[in-house]
């Protein structure tokens, strides 16, 4: 270890170095302005690479590099495409189509040979449902955050659910994420339901606000926590689930400036909801905002339905 110092001290020397003439982060730098280069273009890059919006029109912007990575003026013609967007493209603005709901495509821009390609995901203000019927089998909603290849919409009992299975690659446990990382005030429902895989049972649950609400399955448990490396400020109850069995779960986080209640509760599906909540959680250090997401660690298939935002 200590014939890597000296590396060690000069790379500190030179970050040291770096924030002296940065200065703190209020302190407004003024970009240099960028010299063009006049050699041919020979690649392109779209700003911003990806845009969320909740329905108002994005701009977007085209940037040529030579054949050293210097700027370049991109010439024209140019020509603007989109896929799996609804709404009108014309001169790199995307307006969408308010009333097409939350989806998500790509604009690609061509210049010759040449083209780049920019994601957008369009989710409108809540409140939002989602029952997965008009969602293709085998994918999932394309706007979400996480899913794809881990989360599948199947056919179940004349119906179609979310599946979340075992992972032919990686880790069983997975975050999705289905709004904006700025939401707030909001509560978030669904039905899911837990299978058996000989032993193994699978943990599920619902995310707000950057907590999670979990329903552990080898343990029997229901908890809520911040993060699961460190369970700061973790509540956990025993909750007794079946598995092959629809429950509902909801959850909600209120805020002050010192400190979270995040609430969760769960009951049978179809059985009328319980006034009190199951479980409740207090952090002195709050998560003022996060993203309404779907948890799931699935040694054993999870299946979820009726999802609900509002």
């Amino acid at each position: 270890m200590r014939k890597y110092l000296p590396v060690y001290a000069c790379w500190l020397l030179i970050v040291g170095c770096w924030l002296s003439q940065i200065g703190c982060g209020s302190k407004e730098i003024t970009p240099e302005p960028v010299e063009m280069s006049t050699a041919p273009t020979v690649s392109l890059l779209i700003a911003p690479a990806e845009k969320l919006t909740a329905g108002e029109p994005v701009e977007f912007s085209v940037i040529g590099f030579d054949v050293d990575g210097k700027q370049t003026g991109a010439a024209a013609p140019i020509e603007w495409t989109s896929a799996g967007l609804m709404g009108t493209l014309q001169d790199g603005r995307f307006t969408p189509d308010k009333s097409a709901g939350a989806h998500a495509g790509t604009v690609t821009v061509k210049l010759g040979d040449m083209k780049a390609t920019a994601r957008v995901r369009v989710i409108p203000s809540l409140p939002w449902t989602e029952d997965f019927e008009t969602i293709e089998l085998e994918k999932s909603p394309v706007h979400w955050i996480g899913s794809t290849g881990k989360f599948f919409v199947r056919e179940k009992d004349g119906n179609k659910v979310l599946v979340k299975t075992p992972a032919r690659i990686g880790l069983d446990r997975s975050n999705v994420y289905l709004g904006p990382s700025t939401m707030k005030n909001y509560q978030i429902q669904v039905d899911l339901m837990g299978t058996r895989n000989k032993r193994r049972l699978p943990d599920m649950g619902l995310i707000a606000n950057r907590y999670t609400l979990d329903m552990q399955g080898r343990h029997q448990r229901l908890q809520i926590r911040s993060w699961a490396s460190d369970l700061r400020m973790a509540k956990t109850i025993d909750f007794t689930w079946e598995t092959d069995v629809w429950y509902t779960m909801k959850m909600m986080v209120e805020t002050t400036d010192a400190k979270a209640i995040i609430r969760g509760k769960v009951w049978r599906r179809g059985e009328p909801e319980p006034e009190a909540w199951t479980i409740t959680a207090e952090d002195p250090l709050p998560n003022h905002e996060g993203s309404p997401g779907i948890y799931g660690y699935s040694p054993a298939d999870i299946h979820y339905d009726n999802l609900k935002v509002w």
